[in-house]
């Protein structure tokens, strides 16, 4: 095969355009997982840039997870994942309200896309698992208990069985965004009333095999969260507006 030379670069934004040309160049040489990219030194020849430059657009392809640096050997192409973009994304969402709202209606639609899915490939000792999560759930409600992680194991088996690992990454996108944003200690640890009774009325929907009541109680188990997610943007906005008015702003009539 032969291979695609890299184009020079003459442009100030060095960082974005040398990854631009590094992911074209992966791409168009059909590279994989483990493949070896050319040295620092060879690249700063072909892009006609500094080694300097190159490292730093190579450290930042290493911190979106794109390429690794292996001890004594180079930097090689690595597999995707959402592992980089999580780490990111739900850090960075923690202080955006209405991004948060839409990462909730993402997984609204990916809950009621998937079920038909995971349903279809649960097995027996999946169904005990759930079962096992819902009980666990009951009583740490009755005992006054954090209930989080029965909560997420419970929506990740259904998501493992969903025969999509993409969406199993969505889905871990979807929670840690909610998980670390800035009112959790209130709205996400704290279950709200009948939290444990919606997980026991989806699972009984589930053992029946009745996809529509299923994805229809899914749909519903958001309904608390996003509630309290808009509560919270509102008095955000009374706040800025009561700040705007100390600062010689009208407040809105």
């Amino acid at each position: 095969m032969t291979t695609q030379p890299l184009v020079p670069i003459v442009s100030p934004n060095l960082n974005e355009i040398i990854s631009a040309r590094l992911k074209d160049y992966i791409v168009q040489n059909g590279l994989r997982a483990g493949d070896k990219l050319p040295t620092e030194e060879k690249l700063s020849q072909s892009l006609g840039v500094s080694r300097t430059a190159v490292r730093e657009a190579l450290r930042s392809m290493e911190a979106l997870g794109l390429v690794e640096a292996r001890q004594g050997y180079g930097r090689v192409v690595r597999d995707f994942n959402f592992q980089a973009i999580l780490n990111n994304l739900s850090y960075g969402l923690v202080f955006q309200s209405q991004d948060i709202l839409q990462i909730t209606d993402i997984r609204k639609a990916l809950d009621g896309y998937y079920i038909e899915a995971a349903m279809h490939n649960l097995t027996t000792a999946d169904m005990a698992e759930l079962s096992g999560r819902v009980d666990s759930m009951q009583k740490r409600v009755d005992a006054g208990l954090d209930i989080t992680e029965d909560d997420y194991q419970f929506h990740r088996r259904l998501y493992e069985r969903s025969g999509n690992a993409l969406a199993l990454q969505l889905f871990e996108i979807a929670w840690a965004v909610r998980l670390n944003a800035y009112d959790r200690d209130v709205a996400l640890r704290e279950a709200p009333p009948g939290t444990a009774h919606e997980h026991a009325t989806i699972l009984a929907a589930i053992i029946q095999r009745d996809v529509e009541t299923a994805r229809r109680l899914l749909l519903a188990h958001h309904w608390n969260t996003e509630q309290r997610f808009r509560q919270r943007i509102a008095e955000e906005a009374r706040r800025e507006r009561k700040e705007g008015n100390g600062n010689g702003a009208k407040e809105p009539i």
